[in-house]
């Protein structure tokens, strides 16, 4: 998974350098839309093609391994809805991003599972407070509220001196919050196209072990009220808590492009 991680992120972090450089010319004809300290909203929703992949734990049963290719997520979608809200004016924005799917598939031959299903359901809310300290940066902080589903339905080889095959079923839920900081780049060409880069950390043992996220965008303001955006997102969870039947464990990075919708208020 490391591997497959490390060329995920090479394209990201390719981006990430063309936009620190082009920074610099862009400043100079950064603009932003709003000309005044009256606050205005902004709402978008947006798809997003996810990849998952990762291993979920629950109770006594074996890790279960999820890999689910963005070609085959809505072959797996049961169902999904995003939502991105930000209010802001020239220095301070407070954003919104409420995220939530049902998926379910069949559980991965690794660590000892023959075969099954395995469902996840994942709600997360993030909320955060930004503030400009220049034309093009903003740095600020927040959490991510998560509440993930995890339920396997799965043959296994127990472990020894156990032989044979066994079946198992369970179903659990946590809830927890990751704090995050929260840095974001983000200039106007010509007020019509913005080039953005959120990035994030958090979990600190808190909530997750260590979560972090980066999500670079691309817009064009198609008028006053509408702007079209695509994009891309990663982001990774590290959460590992409980034992015996109380175990619960989601390490999962998922990533994917995005098509955004927005409307400016």
């Amino acid at each position: 998974m490391k591997k497959e991680l490390c060329r995920v992120l090479t394209p990201s972090i390719g981006l990430f350098l063309v936009f620190i450089c082009l920074l610099p010319a862009f400043q100079t004809k950064a603009q932003t839309s709003d000309s005044s300290n009256k606050y205005q909203l902004f709402l978008e929703p947006y798809i997003m093609f996810t990849s998952m992949s990762g291993t979920t734990g629950i109770g006594r049963l074996p890790n279960t391994f999820v890999c689910v290719p963005a070609s085959k997520v809505f072959s797996y979608l049961k169902i999904g809805g995003m939502l991105y809200a930000e209010v802001h004016n020239d220095h301070l924005a407070f954003t919104s991003d409420l995220f939530y799917a049902s998926l379910s598939q069949d559980a991965s031959s690794k660590n000892g599972v023959l075969s099954g299903t395995a469902n996840l359901k994942q709600f997360w809310w993030e909320l955060e407070g930004l503030y400009r300290l220049s034309p093009v940066l903003e740095a600020g902080v927040g959490a991510r509220i998560n509440n993930i589903t995890a339920g396997a339905n799965i043959n296994f080889t127990p472990p020894p001196p156990l032989s044979g095959t066994s079946n198992g079923s369970d179903q659990k839920s946590n809830t927890w919050v990751d704090p995050l900081i929260v840095t974001r780049l983000r200039t106007w060409i010509n007020n019509k196209w913005l080039l953005q880069l959120r990035a994030d950390v958090g979990g600190f043992g808190i909530g997750s072990q260590f979560a972090w996220q980066l999500q670079p965008d691309v817009a064009y303001r198609v008028s006053k009220l509408l702007q079209l955006g695509i994009g891309y997102r990663i982001i990774s969870m590290d959460y590992n808590k409980g034992s015996g039947t109380d175990r619960f464990l989601y390490d999962m990075d998922e990533y994917g492009p995005q098509v955004r919708i927005g409307f400016n208020f």
